[in-house]
């Protein structure tokens, strides 16, 4: 409902943030650099000694205006400045922060002064509890995502081959690079589609309009659907057989919802290498990244026996969280509501 990073922060701010897409798709190492010289104590108190104040008036007249009964962070450099502007208000108002990331994260995250905190796997729920959040107010549900992320019904994966013009018995492969089109993503799909291959292709750029033109360009030797950005990512993960991603937390949360096996072909340094391991160890995907690599992956996959294929979409059904965004949001209701009777029994005993 509010970025006061990026919609509503200082015109430096602004720009920093804004430089994430470009540094992510130019220069992983950039970003490792970052990353771990700001996830340390002493830098992490200056980036809130600098920005802090400036963000923190943003939200205390933010607060003001809405007079909202709960403050729901989902943004490691805005938990403290959030409890600040909220101490600082009229009234008490519940802080809620909600982890973002896989397995490991920022410093920011864990904020012991929450009043709750959600984190998506055992792996989040240790470091959170190393990180000194009190175990009474952490609660382990998932990542949220699109409730329109689920298994395909029976006949639902052939009928959505037919309607996006696929050959609807032929083993389907999604390769996707989030919504910046960042990664290898012109390697992969010549690796995967520009010889003849038993299966065919779903290539989603995103916003990366200069990738999909190219790629359109292209007479691929494998059936192939070139996309740029699209609503429908949860369709198109329904009519595939295997998804192809880097280790981005929101990625691997979708798939698993889905129940479709992942092949992971990189990832940013920092909050995203431990999620490559927890693909790996959990059986619900390969770590493949160098084209020839994913070629075979893929050709392991879904040439060579299927009981294997169905194994890892049956291990993913067990780990995943699909409702995890109305676990979320029953856990904010509660959290307002506790809030809003503990109001309402201090204003009858004055």
């Amino acid at each position: 409902m509010l970025d006061p990073l990026i919609g509503q922060g200082p015109a430096l701010v602004r720009q920093l943030a804004s430089l994430y897409p470009s540094i992510i798709q130019r220069s992983r190492a950039a970003w490792g650099a970052v990353y771990h010289s700001s996830n340390t104590r002493p830098a992490f108190a200056a980036i809130r000694a600098v920005f802090g104040g400036q963000v923190r008036k943003i939200l205390v007249e933010q607060l003001r205006r809405q007079d909202p009964d709960l403050v729901l962070s989902v943004h490691p450099l805005l938990n403290h400045v959030a409890y600040q502007a909220i101490a600082s208000s009229r009234r008490r108002r519940p802080l809620m922060t909600v982890v973002t990331d896989l397995v490991d994260f920022h410093r920011g995250w864990a904020f012991p002064r929450a009043d709750l905190v959600v984190v998506p796997s055992e792996g989040a729920l240790e470091v959170v509890l190393k990180r000194r959040v009190p175990p009474s107010k952490v609660k382990l549900l998932g990542l949220p995502v699109d409730l329109r992320f689920r298994p395909p019904a029976p006949g639902e994966k052939q009928a959505l081959r037919r309607r996006f013009r696929l050959e609807e018995d032929r083993m389907t492969v999604l390769v996707a690079g989030g919504g910046e089109g960042s990664g290898r993503m012109l390697q992969q799909v010549r690796s995967l589609a520009w010889q003849a291959h038993p299966w065919q292709v779903i290539t989603v750029c995103g916003r990366n309009e200069k990738l999909r033109r190219r790629l359109a360009r292209v007479n691929f030797g494998t059936p192939s659907l070139v996309l740029g950005f699209v609503n429908n990512m949860p369709e198109l993960m329904r009519a595939s057989d295997v998804v192809v991603t880097k280790a981005g937390p929101g990625a691997i949360a979708e798939a698993l919802a889905t129940e479709v096996p992942i092949i992971l072909t990189g990832y940013l340094p920092g909050q995203e290498t431990p999620n490559v391991k927890f693909v790996t160890d959990a059986g619900i995907g390969f770590y493949a990244p160098k084209p020839e690599q994913l070629r075979e992956a893929v050709e392991h996959l879904l040439v060579g026996d299927p009981r294997e294929l169905q194994a890892m979409a049956e291990r993913a059904a067990k780990i995943g969280r699909p409702y995890a965004s109305l676990d979320i949001a029953r856990e904010a209701l509660t959290l307002a509501a506790g809030a809003a009777r503990q109001r309402a029994e201090s204003h009858a005993s004055r």
